[in-house]
Formats: structure tokens, C-alpha cells, sequence
């Protein structure tokens, strides 16, 4: 499993991440009051791996989990930031930046593509969608904050725009492209460990729900 900082171990510093609800039930989950929507000069930085699929049946998995998660230790890193909301998908990340940071999440963004493709030879497509245009569509993206933890919150997103997000950067808008050769990210604090869980019955199996 890969690891690093999850959005916050101590008071959030951004003043919209201050104002988040925090719930430490996870069935609050599935209450939208605890959802607050992004402002509307924010983005979504969004990346995943071409092709993981076939990756992970050729036996990549660890590689490809790295890939995602270097998504948003590097942004991270680069904007000197613990609290921002993000998500970790295994294959891919989104992360919820302010549009001052824009520059700064673009140059990094085009860094750890450049990194996956030299050193891990897979390759990462990354997006930045503003928020505004995926209101435009109807969409939205509200977050919350559920407390784990004492000291680690998680970011919770609903709305359905980190999903639009998503499928627009598959269809190749919004692309950032790769930073040219050499160009490397700081992924200071990200760290894949590997321990196998055996199963108890027999069989493990994930379960992902999707609202409809």
C-alpha cells in the first residue's frame, strides 16, 4: 500500500478546508449536509494511467498504485500544502486546488508524467478543470471531511463534477502534457509497502458502489 500525508493531521491553514464539516461516523458519509461545494475559482487536478488495466493483469499492480499515488505527493509537495482535499483511485488521483496555485500544480502535474514515463515506463494523462466549467454542465463538487482518526481526515467529494473531470481528461481535454526529459517531481513523504492479506474464506472481493 502506498502512503503519505491525507489532507490534514492538524488544524486546516486554508480557509475553506477550515470550514468543512467534520463527521468521525463513516455512515455520515451519505449525508450531502456535510458537504460544502468548492469555490468557484478552484480546479481539479486530475491524472490516471493509460492503459492500467492491462497493466495490472501483466502483474504491475504495485507500480501502478505508486504511479497514482506520486499524483499527489507531488502536488502536495509542490504547493507546500497537507490540507488540500484529494482522492486516491489506486491507478490515478484528483486533487482540489486554489487557482492561485495554478502554475505551480500545472509545472508538477507536467513533472510526475515525466517521472512515470522515465522510471516506471507507464504513462500518466493529467488534466486541470476549473470548477466554473463544470458547473457550466449542470455538476457540482462538494467535499467534506471524515475524521479517522485524532490526528487523519479524509476528503469526501460529491457532486458528480470529479467524475465529468475525469471523463474529459480521457477524451483528451484540459491535457497537461509532460514536462521534457529530466524533469523530476518531489515526492518526499510517499512510501509503497506491500503486506499480503490472506483470505479467510477463501476469496477477497471489492466491493464499489456508485449512486445512481
Amino acid at each position: 500500500m502506498c502512503y503519505l500525508m491525507l489532507m490534514e493531521t492538524a488544524a486546516a491553514s486554508d480557509p475553506f478546508v477550515a470550514s468543512l464539516p467534520v463527521f468521525a461516523k463513516f455512515e455520515s458519509v451519505a449525508d450531502i449536509d456535510n458537504y460544502r461545494p468548492l469555490p468557484d475559482s478552484w480546479a481539479l487536478a486530475t491524472a490516471d494511467i493509460v492503459g492500467s488495466t492491462k497493466a495490472i493483469e501483466a502483474g504491475r499492480y504495485k507500480t501502478v498504485n505508486m504511479a497514482g499515488a506520486s499524483v499527489i505527493s507531488a502536488l502536495l509537495n509542490a504547493l507546500g500544502r497537507q490540507d488540500l482535499p484529494f482522492v486516491f483511485g489506486g491507478d490515478g488521483a484528483l486533487v482540489a486546488f486554489p487557482a492561485s496555485a495554478l502554475e505551480i500544480t500545472r509545472n508538477a502535474l507536467a513533472a510526475v508524467q515525466r517521472w512515470v514515463a522515465d522510471e516506471l515506463d507507464l504513462t500518466l494523462r493529467a488534466a486541470i478543470v476549473p470548477i466554473k466549467d463544470i458547473r457550466a454542465q449542470g455538476l457540482d463538487v462538494r467535499v467534506a471531511r471524515f475524521q479517522a482518526s485524532d490526528a487523519v481526515f479524509y476528503a469526501m467529494f460529491a457532486g458528480g463534477g470529479g467524475s465529468w473531470a475525469e471523463a474529459e481528461m480521457k477524451a483528451g481535454r484540459y491535457r497537461i502534457d509532460p514536462a521534457p526529459a529530466g524533469a523530476r517531481p518531489d515526492l518526499t513523504g510517499l512510501s509503497c509497502r506491500w503486506n499480503p492479506i490472506e483470505a479467510r474464506h477463501g476469496e477477497i472481493v471489492s466491493i464499489i458502489a456508485i449512486p445512481g
